[in-house]
């Protein structure tokens, strides 16, 4: 109730401000530049840091652009990510979601880095991202850029796989009032507002806000669905151009989300793993400040400064997490050498209340990391660039950590570009890692003893078990070896790239019985004391202890082929393949992921049908040993009716031609009861003034 009320009071106060304003003579932003889609000319900054044309960009990458994120109909980004080839993006339930590349995801995958104009919102508890509560307003988002492979060198650690840089709009190009409202079978509402408008003529600003109200599933796999949420979102952004020189911006958002979850858990004596249902709070505060400064024709320089706080309250535990990010860097043209430097500090500060199923042995509740990085690329010929450069970053869990690069660009011709890399990269491990304890699953004494003594009472028995971080865990290492071509013609382009990864010091779990301790229970049962054999079982433990001494072999790639068909008609078409191979040693299983392979098909549909009327279509084919569920087909709709320069009608269809399915079935991995994905259909209306 009380997210409903704070919404529509924002609500209510930005249109009434809106409408004491003059409406200003908005572009409208979502007409489709289908020349600049084509020949793959949009500009990104995340892998190079430093803004350049993504078909030179020796990376494996993928923009999505504005007009894409608008016309899919998506309302959160982890729907809207579901259009990036190469990424694997399967819903949980209705509130979470299992994102990734290059590897088997996992709802707290560690190795992608994901940021909102530049702020990392890694929470070293568990190095994921609560993408649940990611909220930033679609309609306000300029790009969203996708790094597939390692992002280490210029964005820090665990961004060995890649990293997903989601870059707002500069509030100039967002003046006026926007509103929004979308209702569905499965979707209550969800609605947008935003006002923006100049700053004399120094800057600009806007405020904006967001609320939504979804219900649960239909179906859950165990439990009932209890997965429905209700979520607010209030921001602004402020933008001071004072001259040619300097610029700077100013940043604030405030996220709440109210949900429900299936999870399993250790909760009594019994020591069984039992589900159970419950609703969770998690709030979110982020604010960031930014100043760049163009010292001359041929160096920029830049500062950031960012805080990022999250509270979150279940029955497994509370986390309390804040953190302070600093970022300088400079970046200088001088004749043929272009070079890039930084440097970064990051201040944690995490706290969560023990419960009954999680522990820890230090309770570390500060962290301190800080480095920098250097980058140099050099015209070697006309056609031909050199790039390498060097990461050093501290962290107080495994100390001092390097991750090197050298890369080659070669352009044949204009239309062509062939570019290859060797990396090394790095992922430090969790606090959940290093040392904290988790309550997990009993093993049954009939499961685990050589012989069962056929005594109920004692066969029976769940001995307690634990699974121990370990603050002697190595930070995991991996070189990658990645090689990309891409060729863009008139009507047609191409863009394929291959990896091999060989990750070491991995972390995998390693069973720990300590059989002595069983010694007396066996006694007492040999002289009969049953009584006392069982309370003397009360004692004992089991321990799954994580050690970082394995090593995964992951290779695979990605193709995809976008066809201008006609001057109305774009689509796109791709293939992404995976393979992962454990290397384990004796007594250990991997503690995320495990041998598989994982393929993907999709295909998407852009059609201007009429001069007022767009249909966009995506078709994905999940094909993958990694999930424990079955290969899906789903089909995404967006069918758009420009009414007026002024208002648009949408239609919605999630989740198609794919019925009830479930998407991820790691249970063991997430403590989290996945549901059903349902079809689901919403009309979408929106205004602009």
């Amino acid at each position: 109730m009380g997210l409903r009320f704070s919404f529509y009071y924002i609500a209510g106060l930005v249109v009434i401000i809106s409408a004491q304003s003059q409406a200003a003579n908005l572009q409208n932003d979502l007409d489709l530049d289908l020349e600049s889609l084509m020949g793959m000319d949009v500009q990104a900054t995340s892998a190079m840091k430093r803004t350049q044309s993504s078909f030179d960009t020796p990376t494996s990458i993928y923009v999505l652009s504005k007009e894409r994120i608008i016309n899919s109909g998506a309302t959160s980004i982890p729907e809207a990510l579901k259009v990036v080839p190469g990424l694997v993006v399967r819903q949980l339930d209705n509130n979470q979601w299992a994102i990734t590349t290059r590897s088997v995801a996992s709802r707290f995958v560690s190795k992608m880095l994901v940021m909102i104009d530049g702020q990392s919102l890694h929470t070293p508890q568990f190095s994921a991202v609560y993408w649940e509560t990611l909220n930033v307003p679609l309609y306000d988002i300029e790009r969203i850029e996708v790094i597939r492979g390692q992002g280490g060198l210029l964005w820090g650690t665990n961004a060995s796989n890649g990293v997903i840089n989601i870059i707002t709009k500069n509030s100039i190009d967002t003046r006026g009032v926007y509103l929004d409202a979308s209702a569905g079978n499965r979707l209550n509402y969800d609605a947008n507002v935003r006002y923006g408008s100049d700053i004399g003529n120094k800057g600009s600003f806007r405020f904006y806000a967001h609320g939504n109200d979804q219900q649960a599933s239909k179906k859950g796999s165990n439990l009932p669905s209890n997965d429905s949420s209700e979520m607010v979102n209030v921001g602004t952004r402020f933008d001071f151009t004072p001259n040619d020189r300097w610029s700077g911006l100013l940043q604030a958002d405030y996220n709440r989300a109210d949900m429900g979850q299936n999870l399993r858990a250790v909760l009594d004596d019994s020591n069984k793993n039992i589900p159970f249902s419950e609703n969770t709070e998690r709030q979110e505060l982020r604010v960031m400040a930014r100043v760049e400064n163009r010292i001359s024709d041929s160096a920029d320089q830049m500062l950031q400064a960012s805080w990022l706080k999250q509270d979150g309250e279940q029955t497994l535990f509370n986390e309390h997490f804040e953190s302070a990010d600093l970022d300088y860097q400079m970046n200088f043209i001088y004749q043929d050498l272009k070079v890039d430097w930084g440097l970064n500090f990051r201040y944690s500060h995490i706290h969560y209340e023990p419960s009954i199923v999680l522990s820890s042995d230090s309770r570390i509740e500060h962290l301190r990391q800080y480095g920098g990085l250097l980058q140099l690329q050099y015209k070697v010929l006309p056609d031909l660039d050199l790039i390498a450069g060097v990461r050093v970053d501290h962290n107080e869990l495994t100390g001092w950590e390097n991750q090197p690069l050298a890369k080659a660009v070669w352009k044949p011709t204009n239309n062509q570009t062939l570019w290859g890399s060797i990396s090394k990269s790095v992922r430090i491990p969790s606090l959940i890692e290093f040392n904290d304890n988790f309550v997990v699953n009993g093993d049954l004494v009939s499961e685990i003893a050589e012989t069962p003594t056929g005594i109920p009472l004692i066969d029976n028995y769940r001995i307690r078990t634990y699974l121990n971080g370990n603050d002697q865990v190595e930070a995991e290492q991996s070189m990658s070896y990645e090689l990309g071509y891409r060729l863009s013609q008139v009507s047609w382009a191409i863009d394929a790239s291959l990896y091999y990864t060989d990750s070491k010091d991995v972390a995998v779990i390693q069973v720990n019985v300590n059989e002595a301790q069983f010694a007396p229970v066996i006694g007492l049962l040999q002289l009969g004391q049953i009584d006392a054999a069982y309370q003397a079982l009360t004692t004992t433990s089991i321990s799954y202890d994580l050690v970082s001494q394995a090593s995964v072999i992951a290779q695979g790639g990605d193709l995809t082929l976008t066809w201008q068909a006609s001057e109305s008609v774009k689509t796109e078409f791709g293939v992404s393949y995976n393979d992962f191979k454990y290397v384990l040693p004796p007594n250990t299983v991997p503690a995320i992921g495990y041998d598989s392979v994982t393929k993907q098909y999709f295909a998407k549909f852009d059609w201007q049908i009429f001069p007022r009327h767009s249909f966009f279509a995506t078709v994905r084919y999940e094909d993958s040993t990694a999930y424990n569920v079955d290969n899906y087909t789903a089909l995404d709709l967006a069918w758009n009716w420009d009414i007026s320069p002024q208002w648009r009608l949408s239609i919605l269809g999630k989740n198609l031609i794919a019925g009830e399915h479930l998407e991820y079935g790691n249970t063991g991995e997430t403590f989290t009861i996945p549901n059903y994905i349902d079809e689901s259909v919403a009309v979408k209306i929106r205004a602009k003034f």
